[in-house]
């Protein structure tokens, strides 16, 4: 057993010591939907927006983890009524991702395709409806689930990512007799531009 644990650290150190390291600041804007729309309603993605900074860590093969702070909105309208009312969720986003570069980093450092995918964790501070009576009727969950994918673009210290996330989680439960927002989560597109700072040697 201590030598199989011994081989791992061995083996992992290894790895580190021959990665890249690169911390990438972005900026970008997202549109966020509903996987199901209410009955009587119709759902519009709004415009909203991130922004924060990833840690990619390896050569072709990578992880890259990250944290950015996060604004979305859909807007609701009812289809008899016509009333519009908009649901507006903010907070923090951290996403744990494996991605894939095409070319070598160390031989090419210039431009690069990438893709990824993994699992994202929403910790939210503000969960809200325009319409104070369907405010009252949900009960917003303080952390949601969702799966990214997406790909990226590197040109020299730029990048561009483009990315879906999958709600895994509902948006939150519902008091007694109300039905409306029954199994109701986000999903939302996004695109981050930003800059890549290398840490390597």
């Amino acid at each position: 057993m201590k030598t199989l644990l011994l081989t791992l650290v061995l083996g992992c150190s290894t790895l580190l010591a021959s990665a890249q390291f690169e911390v990438r600041p972005f900026i970008g804007a997202n549109f966020s939907n509903v996987s199901k729309t209410p009955d009587g309603n119709d759902t519009r993605a709004k415009l909203g927006g991130q922004f924060g900074a990833s840690v990619l860590i390896g050569n072709k093969l990578h992880l890259m983890p990250g944290i950015a702070l996060f604004s979305r909105s859909t807007e609701y309208t009812n289809n008899v009524s016509n009333v519009k009312t908009e649901q507006n969720i903010s907070g923090v986003i951290v996403p744990l991702l494996l991605g894939y570069r095409f070319m070598d980093p160390t031989t090419e450092p210039f431009l690069n395709f990438r893709i990824w995918t993994g699992p994202s964790v929403m910790f939210l501070t503000k969960t809200e409806f325009g319409n104070s009576e369907t405010n009252e009727a949900v009960d917003w969950k303080n952390n949601q689930w969702g799966y990214q994918v997406g790909a990226g673009l590197d040109i020299a210290m730029v990048f561009v990512d483009l990315g879906y996330e999958v709600g895994l989680s509902e948006a939150g439960s519902l008091a007694e007799g109300v039905d409306t927002f029954t199994s109701i989560k986000n999903n939302t597109f996004f695109v981050n531009v930003g800059v890549r700072l290398s840490l390597s040697k």
